[in-house]
């Protein structure tokens, strides 16, 4: 019998993300920018490698996904989401390199969608 818990994360669509200004909002927009995939993310002419529900940038970027003006907020976002468990992050202060990891895994998987390698949420 095959394994079905294989592909552990799921990709969230950026067109439909919920409004609230709440934290569980601002992890769903987090979630939606992180990669589905290992790879390569470019960002301001750096190239990062990122795993499946991570994303690699600087705080600019953060504060662009999260909506928000100011650096603190952004940074504040992320220490709750932290505590709370739903991410892990890190902000290298040399490099301003700053890179999240979603920590909410998908705990099954079945059916012809997970034979691909990649899980996608829908609106059904």
């Amino acid at each position: 019998m095959k394994c079905l818990q294989k592909y552990h994360w799921v990709k969230l669509p950026r067109k439909s993300l919920p409004q609230g200004k709440g934290i569980l909002s601002a992890w769903a927009k987090l979630a939606s920018r992180a990669a589905f995939r290992k790879g390569v993310a470019s960002y301001c002419g750096h190239n990062n490698p990122v795993e499946p529900g991570m994303w690699a940038g600087g705080v600019v970027g953060l504060k662009s996904i999260l909506g928000v003006r100011s650096r603190s907020k952004a940074l504040e976002t992320l220490d709750k989401l932290a505590q709370l468990g739903y991410l892990t992050y890190g902000l290298d202060k040399e490099t301003k390199k700053l890179t999240y990891q979603i920590t909410d895994w998908v705990v099954k998987c079945s059916g012809t969608a997970c034979m691909k390698g990649v899980v996608y949420t829908t609106d059904g």
